[in-house]
């Protein structure tokens, strides 16, 4: 029998029908065959043009046939819900079609599906006439598109009728490579049905987003990354993880996890979505300190930092088939390193069976930075925007920008609670003492008041209420009925947060501000309440929730906040938006290293957040304190986090996940590679990573140390102060410092305190400072300055006693809190006797403990040193109390607030510069004695040359052989004491050595003096060089005493040729000169010195 690459076509032979495709043949072809074409002079197809041939030749028949295939499917598509939904309507129930009996297995008995006599072991050969027509051995020329390979071409492409169509697995193909350029795994899902409460659903229904479900799971079951750009009040965050959910993303043990960028918002929003799911156990939150994660968990919002932390042990995030980064535009720091790490981690996740789908979130993106290729090289995410808001927002800018913001603010509110209908108000001001200040205006002219009826009824001075109660009283009024003391009961307010609870970025005139009462008029009698509440992110968690309920009957609502409302939380109610157009960020230096606060113009895409607060549910208005002229050289969007703060965390993180070469990690907005490699620098001299060579270039990788400083939640040189402290006893105590010093602004400036006079502000203020330098005492312990002031009052945890003593009670939990994430880390890392125990009551530092934890923060924190500068030794005029620090050329001063600056010590240790009115001002200082620098930081010193002409002397303490060198501190070349360095590691080394071990007055008398051995002749003596060999095959040029406990013996020939044989029994048996041998040394005997 002749197989099919034994026949062969005959060139010769005509055929008696051409176009019968069964005459055709594929002859068998070993290599890429082509006949040779004519080609005319020019290179080209002769009568034909190259490049419009070319042009004509991109869209094959086949690619067009495919993409009809394709259209033609997507026309007639029915998604899976409709078709399960008409399938319903004619299903009979379980029972029904469980008594129904199948027929098709009738057929198969009598006409059996394989016949005996052709059994499976004969196989018949495939006929020539019965194969399908196929073109084989098919190659792409260099004429046809390279787009045809998106449409998935194999080795063999069919050649059938136009007529036929692709099946739906090759559609479903195509669909996907034209999308996305790369293969997909599809996962089938069982969808979860959810039996939710009808008024819960009608709100849904509401949602712009509830009617875009279909599509965007259809984007989000087709991509592996999914942009969705929702308008405020879209409904985003809380309906996006439903939809995954009923779509079967949370079946099998997987998880949904929902990051969000601030802690509050993660609460709120697991409550509001397992209400909304009517499975509270399923939605659970897990934040730094805290959460209620459990294994019935299914959807889980977290912060960006509990998923980084995650990832550590499970850098792939097996246990999630979807993460949604929600609040994307916010930029901060965590959530622009997850989405690189995603962007990794997804397209690999993708061709497994456990795919992992990235949702980035957000009402206003900057979508240029998240579909670039080097952050997504493989595919492109798709986009998907949800249109329109909830309810429309009108925006009304002014006409003239005010120049007093804070004013415009305080008459735009007053006028909106006048003038316009019920409705909440929410103002954005820029910081909590703007708040605050605020606050207490608008409750002085609003004030509450509760008014009692007569027939017992308690309501609102003010309200409807009131307003009918009142008629009905003074319809059937009489005079002898008359009371003028009429029960008025005044709503009291909580101002003790508001007095203390402030920064000092923004002083307010307040003389400007009482003289602009006079230019408003008083509220009318008939006047609504004003229900005023704070919000900001240093304000307690109880405090902050007051947001969430409901005013007072009769109330309007009015909440008085910074940008921490601007996204994420949803405040019912809220009708009208008041915008300062200020906000307060902080800025950092790369250069300098300097982070200040600074208050400055929002941008754009803020703008349209804030806005979209009024339309949240009912038509709102957006009143803009500022012209639409201003509002046009607003930026774009905001600055990433990742540009504003000091990186070197984020590269030591990288560094233990074995990212080398952080520079080349693709994030959104890539920080400045100078900052990058300035942090890498300062972790060099930290000790957390090591520049190596490897292959000829010069990398930066981390050493045990860095690994170590990684586990903690801290900034590289806390974490160093922490892993220095294992001695002493010092754990408790350091672990403590740490901790408040991670925690922001645990104590409330002084410049803040104020009272009701100008006497009563200064003697709070007074009373403030007395009791801190009281905390910091006399005697050694002073000398840590403001940072046992803090270790101090971390004792004081109860509200009360934080109100008396000017602490902020909600950091003192904070610092609570980590200061047991700290003791577990530190339990379960390092390798110690006993457990650390955490004493909320933990007494006072010692002297030598204070001694000690001022050394370990000198080896941690050496960057931070500041040095006063002497007036009396400069040209220039140099400010009374002036301090160089090493990165600043302009001059900084102690905080006035601090327990060190009347004492002006000679260097400091600061925590952070921040700008005050014209002065650089340092803050949480501590002294530090000079003659520490050139040990303890000794990467930022710069040792003079040694000088050969100088002569060495042996320290033995060190057990060196050392000179004195000149020294300088940081890159200013701070002038430091001489100090003893040891000599190079050269023959001179050894030679000293065994000028200093001759020398030693051993015994009585030699033959040489031991200075023979540097002189330039000492080669010419042999014993000189016997010495001198023993010493140098050993390379003992100190640490002689290791070597004898090895061999007792070592250099006793050498050093017995130095002396006279009759002192050669004597030297033999008191040998080595030890002041005490060990029990090993066969000659255990005392020795003393003649």
């Amino acid at each position: 029998m002749t197989t099919q690459n034994e026949m062969f076509y005959d060139l010769n032979q005509t055929q008696s029908n051409p176009g019968d495709t069964n005459q055709i043949v594929i002859i068998p072809d070993e290599g890429r065959c082509r006949l040779p074409k004519k080609k005319d002079a020019t290179g080209g197809k002769k009568g034909k043009n190259l490049a419009k041939e070319k042009e004509r030749q991109k869209v094959t028949k086949k690619m067009k046939r495919q993409l009809v295939a394709v259209q033609q499917r997507k026309a007639n598509k029915l998604t899976q819900e409709e078709l399960f939904a008409s399938l319903a309507e004619y299903q009979l129930d379980a029972k029904k079609l469980n008594q129904l009996a199948s027929s098709s297995h009738i057929e198969d008995a009598r006409f059996p599906t394989k016949i005996k006599v052709f059994s499976s072991k004969t196989v018949l050969p495939t006929l020539f006439h019965q194969e399908e027509p196929t073109l084989q051995h098919y190659y792409p020329t260099d004429d046809e598109s390279s787009d045809e390979e998106e449409l998935g071409r194999s080795d063999s492409i069919q050649v059938d009728s136009v007529d036929s169509t692709c099946n739906k697995e090759e559609v479903n193909k195509c669909d996907d490579s034209l999308s996305n350029g790369s293969k997909i795994t599809t996962v089938k899902r069982k969808r979860v049905i959810v039996a939710r409460d009808s008024e819960i659903e009608a709100k849904r229904s509401q949602l712009p987003i509830y009617s875009e479900e279909i599509p965007i799971m259809e984007a989000i079951d087709e991509n592996i990354v999914t942009i969705i750009c929702g308008e405020t009040g879209s409904g985003k965050t809380t309906q996006i993880p439903q939809f995954l959910y009923e779509a079967g993303y949370a079946n099998d043990g997987q998880l949904i996890g929902i990051t969000e960028p601030r802690r509050v918002a993660a609460i709120s929003m697991s409550e509001r979505v397992g209400q909304e799911l009517g499975a509270p156990d399923e939605v659970s939150y897990q934040i730094r300190y805290e959460g209620n994660r459990s294994d019935k968990t299914r959807i889980i919002f977290m912060t960006d930092g509990v998923l980084m932390k995650e990832m550590e042990s499970d850098i792939m995030l097996k246990k999630y088939s979807a993460i949604l980064i929600d609040e994307a535009h916010e930029r901060s720091m965590y959530s622009d390193v997850l989405i690189g790490m995603l962007s990794r981690i997804a397209p690999l996740r993708g061709k497994t069976s456990n795919p992992l789908k990235l949702i980035i979130m957000s009402a206003t993106l900057r979508l240029e930075d998240f579909t670039h290729k080097r952050l997504f090289p493989v595919l492109e995410p798709k986009a998907v925007q949800v249109e329109a808001r909830q309810f429309p927002v009108t925006v009304h800018f002014e006409k003239r920008t005010p120049d007093d913001y804070m004013a415009a603010t305080f008459r735009k509110v007053c006028r909106i609670h006048e003038a316009l209908p019920d409705g909440g108000i929410l103002v954005f001001v820029t910081g909590q003492q703007e708040v605050n200040y605020l606050v207490k205006k608008l409750i002085a002219r609003y004030t509450i008041l509760y008014y009692k009826s007569k027939d017992g009824h308690v309501c609102l001075h003010g309200s409807k209420k009131w307003k009918r109660k009142r008629l009905e009283e003074t319809e059937d009024l009489k005079l002898e009925d008359f009371d003028e003391n009429v029960c008025l009961k005044v709503v009291k307010y909580d101002f003790r947060g508001f007095r203390c609870c402030c920064t000092r970025a923004v002083r307010f005139n307040l003389r400007y501000v009482n003289l602009l009462h006079s230019t408003i008029p008083h509220p009318p009698k008939d006047c609504q309440p004003l229900y005023c509440l704070p919000l900001y992110s240093l304000l307690s968690s109880e405090k902050q929730r007051r947001v969430f309920q409901p005013p007072p009957d009769g109330s309007r609502m009015c909440v008085i906040a910074t940008n921490v409302a601007e996204t994420s939380l949803t405040i019912s109610g809220i009708k009208y938006v008041v915008d300062s157009g200020f906000e307060k960020r902080r800025l950092y230096d790369p250069v300098t290293g300097v982070s200040q606060f600074v208050v400055a113009r929002i941008s754009k895409a803020s703008a349209d957040q804030r806005a979209g607060r009024a339309g949240r549910t009912a038509a709102g208005h957006a009143y803009r304190l500022y012209s639409s002229a201003v509002f046009q050289t607003f930026e774009e969007f905001s600055r990433p986090e990742i540009l504003n703060k000091p990186p070197d965390q984020l590269v030591l993180h990288l560094k233990s996940m074995n990212i080398v070469k952080v520079v080349n990690f693709p994030f959104p907005s890539a920080p400045d590679s100078e900052a990058l490699e300035a942090a890498e620098k300062r972790l060099t001299k930290l000790g957390a990573l090591e520049v190596t060579t490897k292959n000829g270039k010069t990398e930066a990788r981390i050493t045990p140390l860095g690994r170590t400083l990684s586990i903690f939640p801290l900034a590289p040189a806390y974490a160093k102060v922490i892993a220095m402290a294992n001695q002493h006893g010092l754990l408790p105590h350091a672990i403590l410092l740490v901790a408040a010093l991670s925690v922001r602004e645990p104590l409330i400036p002084v410049s803040s305190i104020r009272g009701e006079s100008v006497e009563e502000t200064k003697e709070k203020m007074t009373q403030l400072l007395k009791m801190r330098r009281e905390w910091c005492g006399k005697g050694p312990g002073r000398r840590l300055g403001d940072l046992l002031v803090l270790m101090r009052a971390v004792g004081c945890s109860e509200a009360e006693r934080c109100i008396m003593h000017g602490l902020r009670h909600k950091a003192m939990l904070e610092i609570r809190k980590l200061r047991t994430q700290l003791t577990n880390i530190v339990n379960t890392s390092f390798k110690q006797s006993t457990d650390v125990v955490m004493d909320l009551y933990l007494p006072p530092p010692s002297d030598l403990q204070v001694q000690l934890l001022r050394q370990i923060m000198v080896a941690g924190l050496a960057d931070h040193i500041a040095r006063r500068v002497d007036r009396s030794c400069d040209n220039q005029e140099v400010p009374k109390g002036a301090y160089q620090t090493m990165k600043l050329q302009e001059f900084v001063f102690i905080d006035p607030s601090s327990v060190l600056y009347t004492d002006e010590p000679d260097y400091v240790i600061y925590q952070q510069v921040v700008q005050m009115k014209d002065r650089l001002c340092m803050q949480v200082l501590m002294m530090v004695d000079h003659e520490w620098l050139t040990r303890l930081a000794e990467n930022y010193c710069d040792f003079s040359p040694v000088d050969p002409e100088e002569a060495p002397r042996y320290d033995a303490v060190k057990d060196q052989i050392v000179k004195r060198v000149e020294v300088t501190f940081g890159p200013l070349k701070w002038s430091l004491n001489p100090v003893d360095r040891p000599v190079p590691n050269d023959i001179m080394l050894y030679r000293y050595f065994a000028q200093f071990l001759l020398a030693g007055e051993y015994v009585p008398k030699m033959l040489a003096p031991p200075t023979t051995m540097v002189r330039s002749w000492a080669k010419l003596q042999k014993r000189t060089e016997t010495l001198l060999n023993a010493l140098v095959s050993k390379e003992v040029e100190s640490r002689l005493i290791a070597e004898w406990h090895k061999n007792e013996d070592y250099l006793l020939e050498e050093y017995l040729e130095w002396l006279p044989e009759s002192l050669h029994g004597q030297v033999t048996v008191m040998w080595p000169p030890m002041k005490r041998k060990s029990s090993k040394m066969g000659r255990n005997k005392f020795y003393t010195r003649v």
